[in-house]
């Protein structure tokens, strides 16, 4: 997903596109500088893509997802 596209979608910084991507805000601005030929790796398209993913499905889970998500806790003992 290009930055411009995911832009559409979520209201985010550059900073916050810099973590989700993992690489500088400096990075970042060379995709948006107009002059600019520097253009998004596709690790880094992957990565938007993948959030955008995962934050489409949590805006549109079923309430009972939700709390089993709420419920889930790495601590938890599993019972085997």
């Amino acid at each position: 997903m290009e930055p411009e596209e995911f832009l559409k979608y979520w209201d985010v910084s550059r900073e916050e596109i810099a973590t989700i991507c993992d690489c500088s805000v400096v990075t970042v601005n060379f995709w948006f500088a107009p002059s600019s030929h520097r253009r998004p790796k596709e690790n880094h398209k992957q990565q938007l893509a993948l959030a955008h993913h995962i934050w489409t499905a949590i805006e549109t889970e079923p309430t009972f997802l939700q709390k089993m998500r709420d419920m889930y806790s790495p601590e938890r003992k599993r019972l085997q």
